[in-house]
């Protein structure tokens, strides 16, 4: 239990040491103080220059993680571009096998039109009705071309036997055509229909 008198050496230690805290204070300058604080400031900005091994640890495992990121996004755009052309070319194919079946279900008119043309009566082709069947003839060959459809060049060519099918031969050049017996046709490059041809067997 502390005494008056311990209380009054406590009082006077505490007295002591504020005295003594003054004198220094007195010789501290307020520019020293504000110096001194921006000093301390600058040290707390500063960045540690050597962070401790986990934040090394975090970073790497961060940029991992991104390179693993990139390369599935990658993927996903190439397989998303693969899918897209397979998906063009099967559409191609579907709709440039929808438009064969068509035309060769015309193939028939197509031939109708044409023996029509070929066996007008010399005294109908200066009719007015029938020049206007004969303009719709020209105008229907004409849209067929611009779809890729074809007519088959077949008298004076080689015999090709991947567009002419040869029924009968006679005078004529060895295995050149001599006469077309009926029109074939190519679709893009595709045949729809071989030509029947007669080729030349190499008599005079």
């Amino acid at each position: 239990m502390s005494t008056k008198k311990d209380d009054h050496q406590k009082e006077e230690q505490k007295d002591a040491i504020n005295e003594s805290l003054r004198e220094k204070v007195k010789d501290v300058s307020m520019d020293d103080l504000q110096n001194k604080i921006k000093e301390l400031e600058g040290k707390d900005a500063e960045p540690d220059a050597t962070p401790p091994v986990e934040t090394h640890c975090n970073a790497s495992l961060q940029e991992q993680k991104i390179n693993e990121l990139s390369e599935a996004l990658a993927r996903c755009v190439a397989d998303m571009q693969n899918y897209k052309r397979r998906s063009e070319e099967e559409r191609g194919k579907w709709v440039k096998f929808a438009n064969t079946e068509l035309l060769m279900a015309l193939i028939p008119t197509i031939d109708n039109f044409h023996r029509s043309v070929e066996h007008l009566p010399e005294d109908l082709k200066k009719n007015d009705w029938v020049k206007g069947i004969l303009q719709i003839h020209d105008h229907f060959l004409k849209t067929l071309e611009k779809i890729g459809v074809k007519k088959i060049e077949c008298v004076g060519k080689p015999l090709d036997l991947n567009q002419h099918e040869a029924l009968i031969s006679g005078t004529g050049e060895k295995d050149v055509v001599i006469e077309e017996l009926e029109a074939g046709y190519v679709y893009h490059e595709q045949v729809l229909r071989p030509a029947k041809v007669k080729v030349g067997d190499g008599s005079k």
